[in-house]
């Protein structure tokens, strides 16, 4: 479909950002109380139900044939890290300070195109990309009492995200996004297995009802980034990802009692209005 409903483009990421965040919520609630790697199998599994599903009901089976296996194990091993260390982050720090994190992800895209996919970073993106990191500093912050291992994972989880964007990237060229989705999940399930059945703890009906939940709303959220996409430019919509924040800091104070301090709040600024400006820039090199 053409690029040619940019307010509907908007009014589908506006919505997916509501399901993202519910989707971290959710999360962060279940490994609260179960192994984070048996979150994340569920998680993989949901995913791959879904996916399967879609392209059983709508006869696009044919969709999911690849010319490209090999990449698609390199992007299904990042799945399995991206997934662990994404449960493990919500696990241990603030929902806001989480998201704000992975907001760095543009960054390490811009950081990493000029080698991976050959395309220039302008120079003024540079200086917006330095002022990120030093909002991701605020929302860290290196010091004793704040300060945890989750904040350098997660950090971690933007510069994978990142690597499966741009791979992704050169993989559109022969594949479809059908296929795109579904084959990190194979790979992702079956390693992550033996953690998830090791550690088990049997949920209760709630429990399966959030897990239900969290497959449902994270899958829901990644198709209306992609019907986002197809009907608007990126540049126009992906900053409304941002908007995601409000509503993550809104769940994270009525179900986990978290606000973030004046500091945390100063670093997601930062963070936002350099990642804006970031993909605004990349917009603009190529039209």
């Amino acid at each position: 479909m053409r690029r040619n409903s940019p307010l509907l483009g908007i009014g589908f990421m506006l919505v997916g950002t509501v399901f993202f965040a519910l989707a971290d919520a959710l999360a962060k609630w279940l490994v609260a109380s179960y192994p984070v790697a048996q979150v994340a199998w569920l998680r993989s599994g949901m995913g791959l139900i879904l996916i399967g599903g879609v392209a059983l009901a709508g006869s696009k089976i044919s969709q999911l044939r690849t010319e490209r296996p090999g990449w698609h194990v390199f992007r299904g091993s990042l799945s399995v890290a991206v997934s662990i260390s994404m449960f493990y982050g919500l696990k241990h720090i603030a929902l806001a300070e989480f998201v704000a994190i992975l907001f760095a992800t543009p960054f390490f895209v811009a950081l990493l195109s000029p080698w991976i996919l050959r395309e220039p970073v302008p120079a003024q993106a540079w200086l917006a990309i330095v002022v990120g990191f030093i909002g991701i500093l605020l929302v860290a912050r290196p010091v004793p009492g704040h300060f945890h291992l989750a904040h350098l994972v997660t950090l971690g989880v933007a510069v994978m995200l990142s690597a499966m964007y741009l791979t992704a990237r050169i993989l559109s060229t022969t594949e479809s996004a059908l296929a795109l989705n579904f084959h990190i999940y194979p790979l992702t399930s079956l390693v992550l297995m033996w953690p998830a059945t090791h550690q088990w703890v049997t949920p209760d009906a709630k429990a399966w009802l959030m897990i239900v939940l969290l497959g449902v709303t994270a899958t829901l959220a990644l198709w209306l980034l992609v019907q986002a996409m197809r009907h608007a430019p990126p540049a126009l919509v992906a900053p409304m990802d941002y908007v995601r924040l409000v509503w993550i800091t809104l769940l994270g104070y009525f179900i986990f009692g978290e606000l973030p301090d004046g500091i945390t709040v100063c670093g997601i600024v930062l963070i936002v209005a350099s990642g804006v400006y970031v993909l605004r820039q990349g917009h603009t090199t190529k039209t």
